[in-house]
């Protein structure tokens, strides 16, 4: 399989780094179209998994250990003398944490940060209100909860019947990670909504027990969807640490 496949929207800033961004559970690459498009100073990618938009014909995995072996091997491949940072969003944090660990067990990609947004340390327990053998019903209201989906689509039954199979399966792929002790070697940053109803700072913090290396909390102005409520002055600040930090690692 192409490793392009997996990134369906990228931009070559004809810089040294490239960072790769993963969604949300609910989302798709096309959350971060926009931010490829904005990006000045890295290369940005943003991850497409099995079975979502771009791919909706292909099967899902849903499985996490399986898809990030998938998702490292294609970042590999297309980051030969690159530096790698990896960022994740919710769900997406999840993925790139196993992605980095897969990355510096068994490559020699240059993974510079992990970007772990709006999600609690892989070794805590989260604080959903839904599990996906919960009814339809119990996801629409978690939708409501969280924020980051227009109220207006979640009264359209249309729309739901749509959206709502690709959803379930992005939590039964959350539900699927599993920490085993792993640590990095790699710098870990992470970022939150200080408005999240879902996340405490002890939970954030416990990211540094799982690297050897360096460890920043960072908080933001939103809830868990912070990072396109203030997303020019966010994008902007994201591509400024990656720049300083890389630099200051050199």
């Amino acid at each position: 399989m192409d490793s392009k496949i997996w990134f369906p929207f990228s931009c070559d800033n004809h810089s040294d780094i490239n960072i790769f961004c993963f969604h949300h559970a609910g989302g798709s690459a096309s959350n971060y179209k926009e931010w490829v498009r904005k990006c000045t100073q890295v290369n940005m990618y943003s991850v497409e998994l099995p079975g979502k938009a771009t791919r909706r014909s292909e099967e899902s995995i849903l499985n996490i250990e399986e898809v990030s072996v998938k998702i490292a091997q294609a970042i590999s491949q297309i980051s030969i003398n690159k530096k790698v940072v990896l960022f994740g969003h919710s769900m997406g944090a999840a993925i790139a944490f196993e992605v980095a660990h897969y990355l510096e067990t068994n490559t020699h990609t240059q993974l510079q940060f992990l970007v772990a947004v709006s999600r609690q340390a892989p070794h805590c327990q989260g604080k959903d209100k839904y599990h996906s053998a919960m009814p339809d019903q119990n996801l629409i209201e978690e939708l409501y909860r969280l924020g980051g989906t227009p109220p207006l689509l979640l009264e359209n039954q249309e729309f739901l019947n749509f959206v709502i199979p690709s959803i379930k399966n992005d939590y039964i792929l959350h539900e699927s990670h599993c920490y085993k002790g792993q640590k990095l070697t790699t710098p870990i940053i992470a970022h939150f909504g200080e408005e999240d109803p879902d996340l405490s700072t002890a939970d954030l913090r416990r990211w540094q027990e799982v690297t050897h290396h360096n460890f920043i909390l960072q908080k933001f102005q939103g809830g868990h969807f912070f990072l396109y409520e203030i997303e020019d002055s966010y994008l902007q600040s994201l591509e400024d640490t990656i720049i300083q930090g890389s630099e200051s690692v050199r």
